[in-house]
């Protein structure tokens, strides 16, 4: 979507709708003023933007008409019960305090996004709309990662031997998902304008989104963020031998030529260290509980807790305790799969695995570049929540049910054109 369209799109939407563009656009703003929070919630964009955003949603969804219901969407309110079931257990352990406050906001941020997207994409042109907004809002993250790397580093944190920068970010995650859906959403632009854009404007834009995506990728050393840029770019050559078997030839033949030169050099000084102390426990030096730096350690001590409980508490959740249990439902589980059964049980990640298939069915059933979008989300949402839990990121969550309310439209409200591109 151009400027000037994307202007025309932003001034239709009425106040209601107009504030979620905006946020979108600044929340890297917000996102680096993270270190106000230790001064005082009240002067924390962060926790401003938290407690307004869902007040906002909650007079969206009050003042706008309910669409028409889809599969997704029955599967997406399946998953939301068992998911505010185990929030309100959370909260009922401690109702009073400004911690359980903060983890009612951010543990049921995936169902009130949901909805109110539902409410705000009502077709193709929302969708680009919005994905035109996120890359606009990562020139400020580019901005940032440029005088890290050129002039200085704001803030570096170790890890694995090698020093991470993540500007004033909360930690290297937050780079990793704007670089990851940037690339992605250029590459879908590549294949959604294909009619419309000569292939040297659309290569051109791609060339320097994944440069700049490549930048911070050898900057923060983040394995999870290297394995699913490599996947989004061979799912990219994929999808390009389908439509224009030249390009991609050459795309490829170029790409190879970058690897020869700078391939083995990236290798061996920015993801072997990386790797070391996995290639460590294959090879009998280590425990296994030191794989993925010592995630599935505490993956077993997880485990061995939850399974301890009764029957209730486990295909519920680990909150139907009414103990003690932020430290299983936030970052500390690092796995969105680990965070989800704990604080919604055997059924709430069922429950969320089907919201995933039910998206990756009516993918299917999308246009060309929609269907590269989906699936190229579907890769991030999979391998992130292995090591990372990408749907406690409100920015992960913005993009994630925005795609996902698009796919929930019903298949009568997407043009022809789309579906047969």
């Amino acid at each position: 979507m151009k400027f000037n369209q994307w202007k025309i799109w932003l001034k239709s939407k009425p106040w209601l709708l107009k504030w979620f563009i905006l946020l979108v656009l600044v929340r890297p703003i917000i996102d680096n003023l993270y270190f106000l929070k230790n001064i005082s919630p009240f002067l924390s964009p962060l926790y401003i933007t938290g407690v307004l955003t869902p007040l906002m949603v909650i007079y969206v969804l009050a003042k706008t008409k309910k669409p028409a219901s889809t599969k997704l969407d029955r599967h997406m309110r399946f998953f939301s019960f068992f998911l505010l079931l185990g929030t309100f257990f959370v909260i009922v352990f401690d109702p009073l305090s400004m911690e359980s406050f903060e983890y009612l906001l951010k543990l049921s941020l995936p169902v009130y996004m949901y909805f109110f997207a539902r409410r705000f994409i009502q077709s193709k042109e929302d969708l680009d709309g919005i994905l035109t907004t996120f890359l606009y809002s990562s020139v400020f993250v580019a901005g940032i990662l440029m005088y890290e790397v050129v002039i200085n580093p704001i803030r570096v944190e170790e890890s694995r031997g090698m020093g991470r920068i993540q500007g004033s970010f909360g930690d290297v995650v937050s780079y990793g998902i704007y670089l990851l859906f940037s690339f992605l959403i250029a590459c879908y632009f590549y294949f959604s304008k294909r009619k419309l854009v000569p292939m040297r404007k659309r290569l051109r834009t791609l060339l320097i989104v994944a440069a700049f995506a490549l930048l911070a990728l050898v900057n923060i050393h983040h394995i999870a963020s290297y394995t699913i840029f490599v996947l989004i770019l061979l799912l990219f050559l994929v999808y390009n031998f389908k439509t224009n078997k030249a390009a991609a030839f050459g795309i490829s033949l170029m790409l190879f030529s970058l690897f020869i030169f700078f391939g083995q050099p990236i290798i061996e000084e920015k993801i072997t260290p990386l790797l070391e102390t996995d290639v460590a426990v294959f090879e009998g030096e280590q425990e296994s509980g030191r794989l993925l730096h010592g995630r599935v350690g505490r993956w077993e001590y997880m485990a061995g807790i939850f399974t301890y409980q009764n029957i209730f508490v486990q295909f519920f959740g680990y909150p139907f305790t009414l103990k003690y249990s932020y430290h299983f439902v936030g970052v500390g589980s690092h796995s969105d799969y680990v965070r989800i059964l704990f604080l919604s049980g055997y059924f709430g990640l069922y429950a969320y695995l089907l919201v995933l298939f039910s998206f990756f069915k009516r993918a299917k059933q999308t246009g060309y570049a929609q269907r590269f979008l989906a699936y190229g989300l579907l890769a991030i949402i999979l391998l992130y929540s292995i090591s990372v839990v990408p749907t406690y990121y409100p920015p992960f969550v913005y993009m994630m049910m925005c795609i996902f309310a698009y796919i929930a439209l019903p298949f009568k409200m997407i043009s022809k054109k789309v579906i047969n591109e």
